[in-house]
């Protein structure tokens, strides 16, 4: 279901804010003004129409400085003169006068702003004048600037003694564009997408507004059940590009020019924009913001900044300027080799009516795929030729690779592997055929998928190698064997990764990588496992033509990372992956939010947690490339039952439609997360998951369906999970292991040992199983266990302390009676027991054993802790 969220009702944004804050200060500061440049986030008339709006003068003056009168004295005042004709302008002070009292019969007695534009051509007659008036408690001054570097040095300063003030526009986090998004627009913005759009808008309210709040922006992204969901690529309707492109009127030509060069190159060495321009300009559009520096591959690189800037400046600019640029700076770019200069090179000659060869635009496409830009490459590859028939140089045969990979990246996989038939049914080369192979692998990596046209390809590829040479004997291919035997549960008897190190060659030294982090994961090392898998996405993000590969690692390195209880590695990672390095990253929005939503369940945050796993389902049921949705279905499910939330029957009902449920491993956890849900504890089918569970190869998925056997009702899960836990060390497996031991035991010491373990180790869903059972087991006559279970309480999440069902009876134990607290009270306001006792007509004994009993119940150690509870 698509909707759009309402947006009334809801309350200001924090560009809201600080513009309504900047309004008041015009019309009720005792002096100073306010100064608005395009270092400002671009400033501009948009900020300036809200200040004025928020200052709600008695009247608007407007002064505007002109480059033919710059030298002229108080000409810019000549509108506010009109009425003083015999006004001495050898004196300041009869000017200013005059001045002060037009400006007060036009405000009839209320405040006035004085709005000045153009301030870099005033005199400084003039700007004394003016500064002069802001002095005045009913008269405001608000500068529109252009350019920081423009101003004169009057009004530097003033700024710099701080008696005028630039307005402060913050930059935004993702917090508060996910934030705003939430609050302002009214539905959810995951995770993942507030990161992008932030990069995207380089953290500038101003932007942000003017976009999302442009009547447009239900052409640009959709609200389906409340979640906003963000196309691939940036796009812009024309209007928004159209205003977003106005907010660079104010630069000069040489400004102009260097900014649009930048923009419909994407990026350009800042040599070559200096040699054409001079090191000036370039410093000026740095300063301000509206270009940013950028280090690959060893070289300097100038880009538009923010992208949104760049992106509005190639859809707005006219073809004849578009082509006098490119006639000035082609000659400097032909030699350029970076992906995102290729592309937009391209498509800049392309617009511009210059010739560009079918091989050429084919590169292109391949790269476009390589930064997750499926749209640009199908809108490039349609200019290719598909007959294969007439494929002397295979470029009609690599074009239908790419095609594959462009319905892969949209979801449409059934569609990319048809594809990829009909190519093996042909004749399309052995280069062709090894990239076959290879992006076969990567489906059947991420989804499950194409198994048999992996081993066609395969067969193919063979056939076509040249003499001697035995495709499968290659490295790649035996570590692409063992890969495939790691993946469907079983261990390679020979690993080809323990007979030597890595190699040198960047493709093989990541599939071995790749290879090594699936070994140590099913002999159950994580630690080892995420080691390699880090060292292969470290090879991946340097090596451009393996960006591929980016998508299975990141996916494995992620889940491996939250399974085992990793967090901060867990967050670096996401860190690092959201600082631009990782473009294909946007594909992962559903899959983020469910490493998210699994986090905040392991930490205690249930509710929180089944925020973003709601998220996550609503978006992979648009897009599920690497087959997430059952899932994160089965874990908002199980969510949704563990506090008792309403959404449970629905999410049943969604995971009982899905009909392809992912890799075999996910596909475990799915069923054993709806187990729980779904299945009373006598269910036949809880025998045939135990059978399941031992035939799974990897020591910390059985421990995680023995645990979640034990929830079900499975005879002898304990047990069973005891030894599937034993000795493996990442903290998931270590907490399971601790509580799972201390449960069999029984013994109240370990309980509350492994209690604290858990909470130390990050695990703190684990801790109330170890308070349920204390309380169950003391029946609260235990006041030492009551004690240390209270005090456990208190450090776990409010959230989970309200939702978590087996924290009831913990929190009926420790609820004060009456008397009780009232006691407390007098404790905490300082009162001695002596006079508690003789205030309530009780002896000292009595209150004694109220006090003792507070502790307890509270979780303290002494009388000068109860006042700082708060209950």
């Amino acid at each position: 279901m698509t909707s759009q969220p309402r947006a009334d009702h809801l309350k200001r944004s924090i560009l809201d804010e600080v513009l309504h804050a900047a309004g008041r200060e015009l019309v009720t500061a005792q002096g100073g003004g306010l100064i608005l440049t395009t270092s400002t986030v671009f400033g501009g008339d948009f900020l300036l129409a809200r200040i004025l709006a928020s200052a709600e003068p008695g009247c608007t003056v407007n002064v505007q400085g002109t480059e033919p009168f710059a030298d002229v004295a108080y000409a810019p005042l000549a509108p506010l003169l009109l009425d003083s004709p015999d006004v001495n302008f050898q004196s300041e002070l009869d000017v200013l006068s005059a001045v002060r009292d037009r400006i007060r019969r036009l405000a009839e007695g209320g405040s006035c702003v004085v709005v000045v534009r153009g301030p870099e051509h005033l005199d400084s007659s003039s700007i004394a004048v003016l500064t002069r008036l802001a002095e005045s408690p009913e008269i405001g001054l608000l500068i529109r600037s252009g350019p920081r570097s423009q101003l004169p040095l009057d009004l530097e300063l003033s700024l710099a003694d701080g008696f005028i003030e630039e307005v402060k526009i913050p930059v935004l986090s993702p917090a508060d564009v996910r934030e705003y998004f939430g609050s302002i627009l009214g539905a959810t913005l995951p995770m993942l997408s507030s990161t992008l759009v932030c990069d995207v808008i380089g953290g500038s309210p101003v932007l942000l507004e003017m976009v999302s709040r442009d009547e447009e922006l239900q052409h640009l992204i959709e609200v389906r059940d409340g979640v906003w969901i963000l196309p691939r690529e940036l796009s812009l309707t024309d209007r928004m590009a159209e205003r977003i492109f106005s907010l660079i009127a104010d630069y000069g030509q040489q400004e102009t020019d260097v900014l649009l060069t930048v923009a419909l190159a994407h990026q350009i060495p800042v040599e070559v924009v200096v040699d054409l321009w001079g090191v000036n300009t370039v410093n000026d559009l740095l300063l301000e913001g509206a270009l940013t520096r950028v280090e690959d591959a060893g070289q300097i690189w100038l880009r538009a900044s923010p992208p949104i800037l760049g992106a509005a400046i190639r859809q707005r600019i006219e073809p004849f300027r578009s082509r006098r640029l490119w006639e000035n700076v082609n000659q400097y770019l032909s030699d350029l080799s970076n992906t995102p200069g290729v592309i937009h090179r391209v498509m800049w000659k392309l617009s511009v009516g210059v010739a560009v060869d079918d091989r050429e635009v084919l590169t292109a496409a391949t790269l476009a795929n390589r930064l997750d830009q499926p749209d640009t490459a199908e809108l490039l590859l349609q200019l290719l030729p598909s007959d294969l028939t007439v494929d002397e140089e295979g470029i009609v045969a690599a074009a239908e690779v790419q095609r594959a990979r462009t319905e892969f990246y949209d979801g449409r996989t059934d569609l990319a592997l048809s594809r990829l038939r009909r190519l093996l049914m042909g004749d399309p080369g052995p280069e062709v055929l090894a990239s076959v192979v290879h992006f076969v692998f990567q489906i059947n990596l991420a989804t499950g998928m194409g198994a048999s046209t992996l081993a066609q390809a395969i067969r193919r590829r063979s056939a076509a190698a040249s003499t001697g040479e035995v495709y499968e004997s290659t490295l790649m291919m035996r570590l692409g064997s063992d890969l495939q035997q790691l993946i469907g549960g079983a261990i390679p008897e020979v690993p080809v990764v323990e007979a030597g190190g890595p190699p040198d060659d960047p493709n093989e030294a990541m599939c071995w990588h790749v290879v090594a982090g699936e070994l140590h994961y099913r002999r159950g090392d994580l630690r080892a496992a995420a080691t390699e898998f880090t060292q292969a996405l470290d090879i991946i993000l340097e090596e451009e033509p393996l960006r591929n590969y980016g998508g299975y690692v990141v996916v494995r390195l992620m889940f491996l990372l939250a399974g085992g209880g990793f967090w901060e590695d867990l967050a670096a990672l996401q860190a690092k992956l959201t600082h631009g390095r990782a473009p294909w990253v946007k594909r992962f929005i559903g899959f983020w939010e469910l490493v998210v939503g699994l986090t905040e369940l392991r930490r205690g945050r249930p509710v929180t947690a089944l925020v973003h796993l709601r998220t996550a389902v609503v978006v992979l049921r648009g897009r599920d490339i690497k087959r997430f949705r059952p899932l994160a279905t089965a874990l908002a499910a199980y969510t949704a039952w563990l506090i008792g939330d309403p959404s449970l029957e629905g999410y049943v009902a969604e995971y009982e439609r899905l009909t392809h449920l992912g890799p075999p491993e996910r596909l475990l956890l799915a069923e054993a997360y709806m187990a729980v849900v779904r299945e009373p504890p006598d269910s036949a089918l809880i025998p045939q998951r135990n059978e399941m569970t031992a035939e799974v190869a990897n020591p910390q998925l059985r421990t995680e369906l023995a645990v979640l056997g034990v929830q079900a009702g499975a005879p002898d899960a304990i047990s069973r999970a005891i030894t599937c836990s034993t000795g493996l060390a990442d903290p998931r497996a270590q907490s399971l292991h601790t509580v799972l031991t201390a449960l069999d035991e029984g013994d109240p010491a370990r309980l509350i040992g492994a209690a604290e373990f858990c909470l130390a180790h990050g695990q703190e869903l684990l801790v109330p199983v170890c308070l349920g059972v204390l309380l169950t087991q003391s029946a609260g006559s235990n006041g030492k266990v009551v004690r240390s279970a209270s005090k456990l309480l208190g450090q776990l999440d409010p959230e989970l302390q309200r939702a978590h069902p087996q924290l009831a009876a913990l929190r009926q134990a420790t609820r004060l009676t009456p008397r009780e607290t009232v006691v407390a009270a007098d404790v905490a306001a300082g009162k001695t027991a002596r006079q508690i006792a003789k205030e309530q007509g009780v002896s000292i004994r009595t209150v004694d054993g109220h006090v003792e009993s507070i502790l307890t119940k509270l979780g303290l150690s002494s009388r000068r802790d109860i006042g700082k509870q708060d209950r």
